[in-house]
């Protein structure tokens, strides 16, 4: 009778331990850009950590080249400090990070923002949306506007940058349920 005990604790420890190896491996990897295809640029400026799921408008880390995008703290894989010489103003605060990076285009791309631990504080927030072909971007992820994740594009006359409104708003879900566990 004991066995049929262990059995069940077993198989749910066997099945929580299958998400979370999807969730260490998603800070351990850096972000991969695309080789080849339709591409889109992204300044991106954060105060915390960065991941992305790119050809997805959900969260699976088991996508080829989802990762870390940029983190303020050290000993993630990140692409802090790169430029590709995107015009436009930088509006940035002190503590963030930035990048510039290459995203593909027409399809979608999960970002998920982690801020960092504040006046005993943690907060998580994530967007999706679809750049368009040699469309630049800039993403602001920060604690301090409502732990927030904003998107704005730079129109063709590069003078100021205008809000773009994610879709679909809130919250993402994993892409795969098992992933919760």
């Amino acid at each position: 009778m004991t066995v049929l005990r262990v059995i069940p604790v077993a198989l749910l420890v066997l099945l929580t331990g299958c998400g979370q190896v999807a969730n260490i491996r998603s800070l351990s990897t850096g972000y991969a850009p695309p080789q080849s295809g339709e591409t889109a640029r992204v300044r991106l400026i954060t105060d915390g950590l960065v991941r992305a799921v790119p050809g997805r408008d959900c969260l699976d880390w088991n996508v080829p080249g989802a990762g870390v995008m940029a983190s303020t703290k050290s000993g993630f894989p990140d692409h802090n400090g790169e430029s590709l010489g995107m015009p436009g103003p930088i509006y940035t605060w002190s503590g963030a990070v930035t990048t510039e990076l290459v995203v593909p285009a027409n399809k979608p791309i999960a970002l998920h923002y982690l801020g960092q631990l504040q006046y005993s504080r943690q907060c998580f927030s994530s967007m999706t949306f679809v750049p368009r072909p040699g469309v630049d971007y800039m993403v602001q992820a920060t604690i301090y506007a409502n732990c927030s994740i904003q998107l704005h594009e730079l129109p063709a006359h590069g003078q100021q940058w205008e809000p773009v409104e994610p879709t679909p708003k809130g919250k993402l879900s994993m892409c795969n349920a098992m992933d919760n566990f």
